[in-house]
């Protein structure tokens, strides 16, 4: 632990005791809200060895924001959008890169192999959510590759609420119009949802100068439900489609090196589909197949130049229940392929197509007894192109009267991806003989409930280091382009978290969150260099009050200063830049006109801030929107 970390942490520690016996708060709901993510089988938020976060349809609801905004107030978490919606989101997890954090959409894994293996969230609308559970810390244990710093599963499987249906409208700056419709179906043995989420706006200038908009259209159709044939078998099944078409802007790589605007767009089309079978054979034993595939294409134009990327899974658990003990035995089956189209240059043919597969098993023991709860669970992955590779993981937690202290290590791994291996674009030359990158971790944390349940607090450290990390930006003398390698020495990524919750009445809620993270990785000189866009410092601060008919939430983000890396057209051809800290404001609120229909406001970056996330690249200023909400 570096010494100024140390220190850093105990002055930390001293202000929120301090915060504590001046702050108060109503019992924290999400400690008996089950998560299916963490563990091989459901457990409650407060049995986990892990820092967890839920977000529950009432707090979307409440906030009526997007996805991005949600995902910056939570802990550990940096969000980097390259310009207006419909750009590229990257999401950073205690430091880790974008394409190290599983996302799934029901229980499917849903980054995109044709796309470096990240997830782009700004394909994701929240009007059919239901909630998003997010598990920090090595989870490829369970989970495999992707999941090296954790997962975000966005669950839109329908709940126990009758028949019935949802709709709404809204509309609000850069000619932005949005329409939703989501229709609920229940019966004894049946329950299905069917969504629908159109997003049609004008967009702002990305670049740094010009006027022309870089535009989004999004269109979300998805449909998930339940089959229960008998009391002890159920049939799960889910599909989801978006296409979205998002303007871009090009890059002058002659003169600046910068964003300049241009005419040119990315047409995307993402289908997630799975089917999982449940049997319960008897008490002590349950066991379910389930078949999935991510299916993603991406076209962009003037260029026309394809990827595409599939993934198909199938994937076999059994548990063994009991009161106290719980194991379970997984066997995956996963079959990849990365298919590339566009025009030969003198750095080669882009046209190719390949695939790999990988096949797993995985197991895990879970001790759950009253105020003790630990987990071991273990996975060895024999894949078909690269190193084979083994995970485990090891938590545990220990109730206190109000307190619960937890803590977890593991061992994770993260394969490289296609177009690290083969992808060809400008000038950059993949690279076939790349080994996958570990990654140690440890975090240890306590979570709290003071003043009559009405305060909740939780404080994390957690410590990982990184080895064979894959740098992306290798020049290649022979060829003058850029390759991918392995770089030696070993990253560092520490840092705390802080979460607090404030309930002092049921009509008023305060939650806050703040992150310190120290991030590091050797340069090819072997010098230590601070990660690009991973701030040292943010947080964020959201206040919500209802009142009978209405409510009104307020939330302030802080991201601190970052560095960037800058591609000049000239030598050295890479250098670090620095990207400011900035401050995002929104403000949203609701009236019910009658007990169907419901009146919305919101505000995005309330103090018009001008602020870049990716260096060149401006983002949005301020935005307002106003809409309706119809239920029956």
């Amino acid at each position: 632990m570096h010494i100024r970390s140390a220190a850093f942490f105990g002055a930390l520690f001293l202000t929120l005791s301090a915060s504590a016996n001046d702050l108060s708060v109503n019992d924290y709901s999400s400690k008996e809200i089950e998560t299916i993510t963490v563990s091989a089988t459901p457990i409650r938020v407060d049995d986990a060895g892990a820092s967890i976060t839920i977000i529950t349809r009432e707090e979307m609801d409440r906030r009526n924001t997007s996805i991005q905004s949600l995902l910056r107030s939570i802990p550990g978490f940096s969000v980097s959008q390259q310009g207006s919606a419909g750009a590229v989101t990257q999401l950073r997890v205690r430091g880790a890169e974008a394409n190290q954090v599983l996302v799934m959409i029901n229980g499917i894994e849903a980054n995109d192999l044709s796309q470096g293996s990240e997830f782009d969230f700004s394909q994701i609308s929240l009007s059919d959510v239901e909630r998003i559970e997010i598990v920090r810390g090595p989870q490829s244990a369970l989970w495999g590759s992707d999941a090296m710093a954790g997962v975000v599963h966005i669950i839109t499987r329908p709940g126990d609420e009758p028949s019935g249906m949802n709709a709404s409208i809204e509309a609000g700056s850069f000619s932005s119009q949005r329409a939703t419709l989501t229709a609920r179906m229940t019966s004894d043995r049946n329950r299905l949802k069917f969504s629908a989420d159109h997003l049609d706006t004008d967009g702002s200038n990305i670049s740094r100068q010009g006027r022309e908009k870089d535009g989004l259209e999004n269109l979300t159709l998805g449909m998930t439900g339940r089959y229960t044939p008998a009391d002890n078998l159920s049939l799960d099944y889910t599909v989801r489609h978006t296409d979205k078409t998002s303007d871009f802007d090009d890059v002058d790589f002659f003169t600046t090196g910068l964003p300049v605007d241009a005419d040119n767009s990315t047409k995307s089309r993402y289908i997630y589909s799975g089917v999982t079978l449940s049997h319960v054979v008897s008490e002590s034993f349950d066991h379910s197949l389930s078949l999935s595939r991510n299916d993603s294409r991406n076209k962009t134009r003037p260029t026309d130049d394809i990827t595409e990327g599939t993934r198909d899974v199938i994937r076999y658990q059994l548990n063994y229940l009991e009161q106290i003990h719980r194991i379970s035995l997984r066997a995956e089956y996963e079959k990849e392929h990365f298919k590339q189209r566009g025009t030969a240059s003198f750095f080669g043919d882009p046209n190719q197509n390949q695939e790999t597969n990988t096949k797993s098993i995985a197991a895990e023991y879970r001790y759950d007894k009253d105020d003790l709860n630990i987990s071991v669970s273990a996975r060895r992955d024999d894949n078909s192109d690269f190193d084979n590779s083994t995970s485990w993981r090891i938590t545990g937690n220990y109730k206190l009267d109000n307190m619960t202290i937890y803590a977890s290590v593991g061992e994770s791994i993260k394969n490289p991806t296609f177009a690290e291996r083969y992808g060809f674009y400008t000038n950059f030359i993949g690279n076939p003989n790349l080994r996958p990158e570990e990654s140690r971790q440890w975090e240890v944390g306590a979570r709290t409930s003071l003043l009559e349940n009405k305060l909740n607090v939780t404080l994390t450290w957690f410590d990982a280091s990184l080895d064979r990390e894959i740098n992306g930006f290798v020049f290649d003398a022979a060829t003058a382009g850029f390759t991918s390698a392995n770089v030696d020495g070993e990253s560092s990524r520490q840092g705390a978290e802080v979460a607090i919750a404030y309930h002092p009445t049921d009509e008023l809620s305060f939650s806050a969150a703040y992150t310190y993270l120290d991030a590091t990785q050797p340069d090819f000189a072997g010098q230590d260099v601070t990660e690009v866009r991973r701030p040292e410092h943010s947080g964020s601060i959201t206040m919500n009050y209802n009142w009978e008919n209405a409510g009104l939430s307020l939330s302030v983000s802080r991201t601190g200063t970052q560095e960037d890396d800058f591609f000049p057209p000239y030598p050295p051809f890479q250098e670090r830049v620095r990207l400011p800290g900035f401050t995002l404001a929104e403000l949203s609120g609701y009236y019910n006109v009658t007990s169907n229909l419901t009146l919305t406001v919101r505000t995005e970056n309330l103090m018009d801030e001008d602020y870049e996330q990716v260096y060149g690249f401006q983002s949005p200023g301020f935005g307002g929107y106003i809409g309706l909400r119809y239920s029956w």
